[in-house]
């Protein structure tokens, strides 16, 4: 043995032992059906670093990531891609450099808990074998809530959207309409799109908890996350006394909507909001039904929106298509039933001078839906422009509103 290969052995071993532990956070991913089904290497396994690196890159990377880029990755930027970057250091066996980029991470956010337990796994990993992920933590202690933080994490990175695909609920959005968002509940994952001339283009995503028992809620206090379709509302007021369980702030969105109430649907209070001061983020099914994103996350996302009227889809999954398939899936008996109608409404009495600013939403709940939004531009005699939201529900082949309503 050269005296290289000796002084290079005792990381080698090293990093087998990381990646029989760290690695699976990425092999797991792609070797189960489920991202819960995990797919374990013991420490020491032959072959795991060959198949652990490639595994490590995300999507959009090319054949391996530049070794300078990767450590600025890891030293630089957004805590979630801090993060991911230094998951990819273990991958490419580059302990010391991962460690360094884990143990500065932690100083930054001293509250990000993921960060903190990898940093304890490879300082740990220094002095000891570590026959599980999170063998450096205590039982118990919330290891499983941090242990799917990390699968959703990596799943939602790795998974990315198609380029240029939208939600297929994204009908038609006007440029009066600045912004979208849409929830991907098993993904744990939100994204952002910004409305241009070229239609809604995904800008930024972010990790988010969703309720402890899951989505669809009906009723006050199931602890369950609303799916549909949903607006931002006013904003509490900023100079107001704050619930410290909110973290930065908070985004409330219109909860029972018109049509949830037709439906029986009950509760209060479903906000887009932070964490508390204690916390970076929390387990992907930790809230009372709300959705909820680190601090600095909501903060960005706060500073883009507008005061209110951002369309939030929250879906349990994410059906991806071209902007183009998603407009031409509405059917023509759909528009053909609100020209009708709007129609009579500019011929009928007192009605107004236009309307103008349409956007068009869909939803399957328990029929096919299309939530139509739109101003009612001021006619004579009227003062003051008016914005509608209409719920039009498909009933065999016809489309009849089933709820209504006047939003300001």
């Amino acid at each position: 043995m050269t005296k290289s290969e000796a002084h290079s052995s005792p990381r080698r071993h090293r990093g087998a032992m990381l990646l029989g532990t760290l690695g699976l956070l990425a092999t797991g991913l792609l070797s189960a059906t489920d991202s819960r089904g995990l797919g374990w290497w013991t420490p020491g396994q032959a072959g795991a670093a060959a198949h652990v690196a490639p595994l490590m890159r995300l999507a959009d990377d090319g054949p391996a990531a530049a070794s300078p880029a990767l450590a600025a990755a890891a030293a630089h930027g957004g805590a979630e891609a801090r993060l991911i970057a230094i998951y990819r250091l273990v991958g490419e066996q580059r302990l010391d450099e991962a460690l360094a980029a884990a143990s500065a991470l932690v100083q930054q956010h001293p509250t990000f808990r993921l960060a903190q337990l990898l940093q304890a796994d490879l300082l740990a990993a220094h002095a000891r074998p570590l026959s599980t992920w999170g063998g450096s933590a205590p039982a118990g202690g919330g290891l499983a809530g941090l242990r799917e933080e990390a699968l959703q994490r990596l799943a939602a990175l790795r998974a990315r959207p198609p380029a240029g695909a939208v939600p297929a609920e994204f009908v038609q959005l006007p440029p009066s309409v600045p912004y979208a968002i849409a929830v991907d509940a098993s993904r744990s994952r939100l994204y952002l799109f910004e409305n241009g001339a070229g239609g809604p283009k995904l800008v930024e995503d972010f990790y988010v908890s969703i309720g402890k028992q899951g989505v669809d809620k009906l009723s006050e206090g199931d602890q369950k996350t609303p799916l549909g379709i949903y607006f931002t509302t006013t904003r509490p007021d900023p100079h107001a006394p704050q619930d410290k369980r909110l973290g930065a702030g908070a985004l409330p969105i219109n909860y029972p909507n018109a049509y949830d109430r037709t439906r029986g649907r009950t509760g209060r209070a479903i906000l887009l909001h932070g964490v508390p001061s204690g916390n970076y983020s929390r387990p992907p099914q930790d809230s009372d039904g709300c959705v909820v994103l680190a601090n600095d996350d909501l903060l960005g996302l706060a500073s883009r929106l507008p005061e209110r009227d951002t369309p939030v889809l929250i879906s349990r999954h994410i059906d991806w298509r071209s902007p183009e398939a998603a407009k031409a899936s509405v059917e023509p008996e759909f528009r053909r039933a609100f020209e009708r109608w709007s129609q009579a409404r500019l011929a009928a009495p007192q009605a107004p001078a236009a309307i103008t600013d349409t956007s068009i939403v869909s939803w399957k709940d328990d029929r096919d839906l299309m939530v139509v939004t739109f101003r009612e531009q001021a006619g004579p005699g009227q003062r003051d422009d008016h914005v509608m939201r209409q719920y039009w529900g498909r009933e065999g082949t016809d489309w009849r509103i089933v709820a209504e309503g006047q939003v300001h």
